[in-house]
């Protein structure tokens, strides 16, 4: 069998798409979360090889 290394990162939120309204409730989560003196991970992932790309 093939092993293979994979690398694991952890966040509490992923944003599936990085136009305007993926970027905009990455933004404002992280908003909310200061306010409440909280710390979140947001992962936004795009398929395109720019934001707003398509």
């Amino acid at each position: 069998m093939n092993d293979v290394a994979r690398e694991s990162m952890e966040f509490d939120v992923v944003i599936v798409g990085a136009g305007p309204a993926g970027l905009a409730a990455a933004i404002r989560l992280r908003q909310l979360a200061q306010e409440t003196g909280q710390e979140i991970m947001v992962c936004v992932i795009e398929k395109g090889s720019e934001v707003g790309a398509h």
